[in-house]
């Protein structure tokens, strides 16, 4: 039986890629530091965790904002270190609630802190998780909750783009049950030049959801991927749980998707924490091909 010629220039890219190497060139992968514990406030403990995931074929890493936060007034110095090592800070990830008015101006604040740092550090992103927003007695969403988030993250996101810096909102739990209840809603309220979506894989499998299928409904705004596999609710060694790499890869390629997958594990006792993130590294490469 014959192949095709795309079929067959996508098989030989997939046999020469070289460490740290996509089959498609729009796909980058990157690692949550957090493998390594969360913060990493100390500065040469940090710099040896971005030396591990350079050498095990990382291309970014995105970590908690307290790692760097001792080099927010002056960012060039770490900078410099990131560039030297020729791996790309993705983002800094902090959170912002906006529950009621009354911590809006704290948020805000925060926020704008995060941004600056961001763009001095050279991120892309900067990524906000939240703890969702209230739902009634009734069990639907708080509709003056849902509007007072919707109109923060539009103000971020513009102020962040100001800057050059992609504002993420990072789903947990909360935000996709219900068939992506609250997703959905604020995707649909927020402006798409400036809210994107850090999409946690594992919560969106967790929901009951198909993650193939929730990339491709909302491909358009998602700008980076958390990946962990998980079974019955506990975190696995990647290949041996119930999340559908294969299938979220064909998702990711069919789209034509441009952004960047993050390994996003924690610590543990039983693994280096350099093993952990090379072993998912060769899996990625190996079965999702990136």
């Amino acid at each position: 039986m014959g192949i095709a010629r795309r079929d067959f220039i996508a098989v030989l890219a997939g046999a020469v890629l070289a460490p740290g190497q996509s089959a498609s060139p729009r796909i980058k992968v990157a690692c949550q530091t957090r493998a390594y514990g969360v913060p990493i406030a100390d500065r040469e403990k940090l710099l040896s965790v971005l030396d591990d995931l350079v050498a095990t074929g990382y291309q970014g890493f995105e970590t908690n904002y307290a790692s760097l936060q001792s080099s927010f007034e002056e960012p060039a110095s770490m900078r410099a270190e990131f560039e030297k090592r020729q791996i790309k800070l993705i983002g800094l990830h902090g959170s912002a609630n906006f529950t009621t008015p009354d911590n809006v101006e704290k948020e805000r604040t925060q926020i704008d802190r995060l941004a600056k740092a961001s763009k001095g550090l050279g991120a892309e992103l900067l990524i906000l998780s939240s703890a969702g927003v209230a739902r009634n007695p009734d069990g639907r969403l708080d509709s003056a909750a849902l509007k007072l988030r919707c109109i923060e993250l539009n103000r971020a996101g513009a102020a962040c783009r100001a800057l050059g810096i992609r504002l993420c909102t990072h789903n947990h739990a909360k935000e996709v049950a219900n068939d992506g209840e609250e997703v959905n809603a604020v995707m649909a309220r927020t402006k798409p030049d400036d809210v994107a979506m850090l999409m946690d894989a594992a919560y969106v499998h967790g929901a009951g959801l198909s993650v193939p299928a929730f990339i491709r409904k909302h491909h358009r705004r998602i700008a980076g991927i958390h990946v962990r596999d998980m079974r019955e609710g506990k975190e696995v060694d990647m290949g041996t749980g119930e999340l559908d790499f294969r299938g979220i890869a064909d998702a990711l390629r069919e789209t034509r998707w441009a952004g960047w997958v993050i390994l996003e594990i924690n610590k543990r006792a039983d693994i280096s924490s350099r093993q952990l993130v090379e072993s998912s590294r060769k899996y990625m490469r190996d079965v999702m091909k990136i």
